[in-house]
């Protein structure tokens, strides 16, 4: 008989277990070192993150430079025209009215149109807006070829222009521009400065000869055009 055969299963089984207790078991990762090792990952994922970003803004600043390199100063606004006049930005940021003569004027679309050059205006067809007291500054914010009745008498003219500033207007005014059509077949347009706050209307065409009352001669321009005469088609 083999000595072995007298081993039970209970004596291997013991023996197994005497043998694992033995052995050094770790115990479960404390709380704070994996809480140490998930903040290791989140800043790598933050570090290439942010140099994800550094690397996309430095291109955008790359493409916007070599775009813009040598393309000097912005362009100005441009030039719009209509059947009934054109208005043309001009270097110094002054703007440009040329009136046709033959056609009437649109008084909605002037007035959008100024707007667009910074240019605050009340336009209206068959009525003139004017402020008492009258402000001051017209002379500097616009000047007309050929001059209006700030100067002289207005005459019938091919192509009336004004130049308006509009860094020039006074603070709280701004441009009013009636424009009336006449019984001789002319057309009149006056351009005064008024008070954005308190102004009123009138449907009476101011004199040719002069300006509304309460307006001296450096207070507005009037403009006689069309009709019989060298302004006519």
């Amino acid at each position: 008989m083999n000595v072995h055969d007298n081993i039970s299963d209970t004596d291997v089984v013991l023996a197994a277990s005497d043998s694992l207790s033995g052995m050094r078991v770790g115990g479960p990762p404390e709380v704070a070192a994996i809480m140490a090792r998930g903040r290791a990952r989140r800043n790598r994922r933050l570090s290439a993150a942010a140099g994800l970003s550094v690397a996309a803004a430095a291109a955008v600043t790359a493409v916007t430079l070599g775009l813009t390199a040598g393309s000097g100063p912005a362009p100005a606004l441009g030039t719009i025209r209509t059947a009934a006049f054109t208005l043309a930005s001009n270097s110094n940021g002054t703007a440009t009215l040329t009136i046709n003569p033959t056609e009437l004027l649109d008084s909605a679309a002037l007035q959008s149109d100024l707007a667009k050059y910074g240019i605050p205006a009340k336009v209206t067809t068959g009525s003139l807006c004017i402020s008492d007291p009258v402000p001051a500054g017209f002379s500097q914010v616009v000047s007309s070829s050929p001059a209006g009745p700030s100067t002289a008498t207005p005459q019938a003219v091919a192509k009336p222009t004004i130049t308006i500033d509009p860094a020039a207007l006074p603070a709280g005014t701004e441009l009013s521009v009636g424009n009336f059509q006449l019984s001789s077949g002319q057309q009149q347009a006056d351009f005064l400065l008024i008070d954005s706050s308190s102004y009123t209307c009138s449907s009476t065409p101011p004199d040719p000869n002069s300006l509304p009352g309460g307006y001296g001669p450096n207070d507005g321009i009037g403009l006689l055009y069309g009709g019989p005469g060298p302004g006519g088609s």
